[in-house]
């Protein structure tokens, strides 16, 4: 099968060529690889497309987040004749062997249609990020499967979603569900792609055998107040469309979601607890109101 490789690049270049440089060394061939500059603007695209010959950049003159970025590297990898797409984010570097494992589980277990390796830290391999994602369409929360654990091997699982960090996604669900949902820009859409995604029948799988190594939060800084807007704001948004509700239930649901965020902003987040407090109010504001896309943080 035609495998292509999306990475959305902003503003990281350094971190998108070791991203390209782990690829490249990947025991499955890579049939396609697109990076995409997303209007980063400061010479980004030029260095990429020396440093990295044999990908093919593409160029939007904005940035058009996460989402919007991706869409525009898997609309060209389809129009590529490709039959699976593999998003890496800019700051994850994938082992040798980890494209094939991803591959071998995503075309043995029925049913899946997404597939991504366990998550861990660039800088501490041992402590694992992500092993998949449970939502709770009822409460609307979100939780990390293996947060703080110790890296070991694990069976495969069938997860509710997965990290957009590296994602395994077969044709025919890009085909059938769509793209991922651009009015999220900045997290969330990989947790409404993946729900999405099980509706129309397809299982989102955390292969145990594959692990890729992540930063974080480089395109967008640990301090940065936008991390609480966005996190607020969608995370109301994928919660009502992931489960419609009565009016009371949507109520109580929005007021869990935004409690639970400002607790986050007052106690663990890494944003000044002043600017932190305001980017969440200011997201459920905005998810109130129905808006979307970049938004002010």
């Amino acid at each position: 099968m035609r495998l292509a490789a999306v990475v959305v690049n902003y503003r990281t270049p350094d971190e998108t060529l070791r991203a390209l440089g782990s690829l490249r060394q990947s025991e499955r061939a890579i049939d396609d690889v697109l990076v995409v500059d997303n209007g980063s603007g400061d010479g980004s695209a030029e260095r990429l497309r020396a440093f990295a010959p044999r990908a093919t950049v593409l160029i939007s003159p904005d940035n058009l987040g996460f989402s919007g970025g991706s869409n525009l590297g898997i609309r060209a990898a389809l129009g590529r004749g490709a039959d699976l797409v593999l998003l890496v984010n800019s700051d994850a570097v994938l082992p040798p062997d980890c494209v094939e494992h991803l591959e071998r589980a995503l075309t043995a277990w029925p049913g899946a249609g997404i597939a991504a390796p366990v998550l861990v830290a660039r800088d501490d391999p041992d402590h694992v990020l992500s092993a998949g994602i449970r939502f709770s369409a009822a409460t609307g929360r979100m939780r990390l499967l293996g947060w703080h654990d110790r890296y070991r091997p694990r069976a495969s699982a069938e997860v509710d979603a997965v990290s957009g960090c590296v994602m395994l996604i077969a044709r025919e669900v890009l085909e059938r569900v769509g793209l991922l949902d651009e009015a999220y820009f900045f997290s969330f859409e990989d947790v409404d792609f993946c729900r999405r995604a099980r509706g129309a029948g397809f299982t989102s799988l955390c292969v145990g055998d594959a692990v890729a190594l992540h930063d974080g939060s480089r395109s967008i800084g640990r301090r940065a107040a936008a991390r609480l807007y966005f996190g607020t704001r969608n995370q109301l948004r994928v919660a009502e469309r992931t489960a419609p509700a009565g009016p009371v239930h949507r109520r109580v649901r929005a007021a869990v979601i935004v409690a639970l965020n400002l607790l986050h902003a007052l106690v663990t987040a890494e944003a000044p607890r002043p600017a932190g407090v305001g980017a969440v109010l200011r997201g459920a504001w905005h998810h109130a109101r129905g808006r979307y896309g970049p938004g002010p943080a």
